[in-house]
């Protein structure tokens, strides 16, 4: 939100370089025009050196004085490539709706510049492994127990983050990915590779059935709420305007 205050700071700012005169209108029409776009004083300040910097590099002929839109301009461009470089593989334990949350409390942080992109590289230091890092080698998968207590035959647990995906080529202990975006579940095509790689069967056409239902049965739990607000977001998502 710009004040009345900051308007005028980033005029006088403008009035210090290109010499323009300023009055109470013009505060006023910067301050409305900047706030209904969902400039902050920071985002405007850094579009303002932006836009100096690319007139100081034109003949003197060609250059003109900024304009409120000018900087909207600058500023949702840079929006947009923060954004572009966004990274969020997600936590092993946590569920669509959580999942869903994070992504959107980390695209509008990246997008307003409070966080840097996140690289995929982790330093090692001192001290204990992250717990992150401890959940995702959890899930990476490990053999239950041959007998439980009453002496039967258990069946053993794969994990698919045991083998690389072959569908959308996701190394080993990676969640997948699809559309650029970390799936919760992974593809059918890696867990099919789990099994044949720690030689177990295949699940059976009833045990298929019985997953997709519940799928279907989850989807069908959300309500037309979620389901706009779902699509509205991968819809500011793909044009860069998520916050």
């Amino acid at each position: 939100m710009i004040t009345f205050e900051d308007a005028s700071t980033l005029l006088g700012l403008a009035a210090a370089r290109d010499q323009r005169t300023v009055g109470r209108a013009d505060i006023l029409a910067w301050q409305a025009d900047l706030s209904a776009a969902g400039l902050t004083r920071s985002d405007a300040e850094t579009a303002l050196t932006a836009f100096y910097q690319e007139m100081a590099s034109r003949q003197p002929k060609d250059r003109y004085r900024v304009t409120a839109v000018d900087l909207i301009d600058i500023a949702k461009r840079a929006r947009r490539e923060r954004v572009a470089n966004l990274r969020y593989d997600g936590d092993p334990d946590e569920t669509p709706e959580q999942y869903l949350t994070r992504l959107r409390a980390r695209t509008a942080a990246l997008a307003d510049g409070r966080i840097g992109p996140d690289t995929g590289l982790r330093a090692l230091g001192p001290g204990t492994p992250d717990p992150r890092l401890l959940r995702e080698l959890e899930a990476v998968g490990h053999d239950v127990p041959e007998d439980g207590p009453a002496g039967s035959r258990r069946p053993v647990r794969v994990g698919p983050l045991t083998v690389p995906c072959p569908a959308c080529l996701a190394p080993l202990g990676r969640h997948c990915r699809s559309n650029g975006r970390v799936r919760t579940v992974p593809h059918a095509a890696r867990r099919r590779a789990a099994r044949d790689a720690h030689d177990l069967p295949r699940e059976d056409t009833a045990q298929i059935a019985a997953r997709k239902e519940a799928a279907a049965a989850h989807l069908a739990r959300l309500t037309a709420e979620e389901r706009a607000q779902l699509e509205q977001f991968q819809q500011q998502l793909a044009t860069g305007d998520a916050s």
